[in-house]
């Protein structure tokens, strides 16, 4: 098992770090000799067939992971937390994956029932990937991992300071390799030939007219979450699932319902830019982008809508605005 010493970020000694999935290794993540890491701008201008390994591009042979936690650490949170996640995942890829109308790129809207969901702990693991993604030393954030450290602590503690961060879940189609030289998207995590996935530390976004948004983000295979600081957005996002009734819930499992769960394909969101001649927000994750081109078509009138329909129609794309 690798390890390297430093400052744990949950109890804040200093031990012996060891890597810290991020999504856990349980739903995919545990890397491989085609898993890398880069911005896509090198992954387009890199030609796979003919040239070497440009060095902007870093291989992930162990899987997207952080050197954050202790090993006591991650031992408690990956025994508390871990688990209830990773069923939480994969069943909800496995049900996006059924859909028949997500495969043809649609967008849609899913709402799933599941049994025996322990919604805190769920929530747990969320934040504890939140937690070390913002956490390694050139990214760490400060501000986040002291307001969340003792909800992390605390098996029981249901207080996440939602006055402070908001979460919101989403469904995530993945981008299979023919289409990446169509997008652009974050900087992000690639398996060749398969999924494009991407996760991130807080980034802030101007958007205009004194408009801006701060998050982080973390999409990978079927689910997509995104970390808003709201002492610091005005930007005010109301697609997706918030999972608010998730942060605080009570210890205990139940039957939930996931419903309206927005699903983000992005060359779908991408086609819709297009055909809306929409400026894109460049580095801007899916969640933002699909705000904005809802904000933008409630602004128009219902000629102007029908018109951007006809637009969304020539692209032989099965999506529409209505």
């Amino acid at each position: 098992m690798a390890t390297k010493t430093g400052i744990c970020i949950l109890c804040q000694q200093e031990k012996e770090l060891n890597l810290e999935h991020v999504p856990p290794q349980g739903v995919g993540n545990k890397g491989g000799k085609n898993t890398l890491t880069g911005d896509l701008r090198d992954f387009i201008s890199w030609n796979s067939s003919s040239e070497p390994l440009p060095r902007e591009i870093k291989r992930q042979p162990k899987g997207n992971a952080y050197y954050t936690l202790c090993i006591d650490c991650n031992s408690k949170l990956g025994g508390a937390y871990v688990k209830h996640y990773v069923d939480f995942a994969k069943e909800n890829k496995e049900f996006l994956y059924r859909i028949k109308n997500v495969k043809l790129g649609n967008n849609s809207k899913l709402t799933h029932s599941m049994k025996d969901v322990n919604s805190l702990r769920v929530a747990k693991e969320i934040v504890a990937m939140f937690f070390s993604v913002n956490g390694e030393v050139d990214s760490k954030d400060v501000k986040f991992l002291d307001s969340v450290r003792t909800y992390l602590k605390e098996v029981e503690n249901n207080n996440f300071p939602i006055e402070k961060y908001k979460i919101v879940l989403n469904y995530h189609f993945p981008i299979f390799a023919p289409w990446m030289k169509e997008l652009h998207l974050a900087t992000d995590m690639i398996d060749n030939e398969s999924t494009h996935n991407y996760i991130r530390p807080f980034v802030k976004h101007e958007l205009g007219n004194g408009q801006k948004i701060r998050y982080s983000e973390i999409q990978y295979e079927g689910i997509g979450l995104t970390l808003i600081d709201l002492e610091n957005s005005n930007y005010d996002i109301t697609i997706g699932y918030d999972l608010k009734n998730f942060l605080t819930a009570q210890d205990k499992s139940k039957k939930i319902l996931l419903s309206n769960v927005p699903v983000f394909t992005p060359n779908s969101t991408l086609l819709m830019e297009k055909a809306l001649e929409f400026p894109e927000e460049s580095g801007a994750d899916l969640l933002l982008r699909e705000q904005r081109i809802l904000n933008y078509i409630k602004s128009l009138n219902q000629k102007e809508r029908e018109e951007a329909e006809l637009k969304i129609r020539a692209l032989g794309k099965n999506r529409s605005i209505k």
